[in-house]
């Protein structure tokens, strides 16, 4: 019995030391952090529109637009008219984080159309130019610009193309313009 009882004792004894004999290890100092940041708030101040464009049937033209508000006609078939809706450059208003840098993303190009569905009722703006603050003008694809005292102004043009069978109307679409921080 007492041969029983040591060799109880002894397995309880192996046992024990065993469980308590795992490998743990602690790291201390390790960092976490965050930065928080003012939201960015984009608002739309004017929309881009070619304003009023006479052609001339049968042949494709173009009307560039400058950040400045320029229209050049690119084809002799294209007339800018100066009467109707007048023509605007896109203008944006952004406010945020105080000199935080910011990239633009528009993508291109951008679709107008006009009532109705069917062939040449579509026309698209590309080449897309904006302007950031007192920048000079450059391609809209990932501009960038900072929140000096915390507000930024940039405006948007490009170039509208017109089919050679172009129906004639009233042509609007919608795009989307994204601004991120860095």
């Amino acid at each position: 019995m007492k041969k029983t009882i040591l060799v109880f004792a002894a397995i309880v004894m192996i046992v024990g030391f065993t469980t308590k004999t795992m490998a743990q290890v602690t790291l201390t100092g390790n960092t976490a952090g965050a930065t928080l940041v003012k939201v960015l708030t984009i608002t739309n101040v004017t929309p881009l529109n070619f304003g009023v464009i006479g052609i001339t049937s049968g042949t494709a033209g173009t009307v560039v637009m400058g950040t400045d508000g320029t229209r050049t006609p690119g084809a002799s078939t294209t007339t800018i008219v100066n009467t109707g809706t007048q023509k605007t450059v896109a203008e944006f208003d952004l406010t945020g984080t105080t000199d935080a840098v910011y990239t633009i993303s528009i993508p291109s190009p951008i679709v107008v159309s006009t009532a109705g569905g069917g062939a040449n009722k579509t026309m698209n703006i590309n080449t897309l130019k904006v302007k950031v603050d007192a920048a000079a003008e450059a391609d809209a694809s990932g501009a960038t610009g900072t929140l000096t005292s915390g507000a930024s102004v940039f405006l948007l043009s490009g170039k509208l193309n017109i089919g050679s069978a172009q129906v004639l109307g009233v042509y609007a679409g919608t795009y989307d313009v994204t601004v991120d921080y860095q």
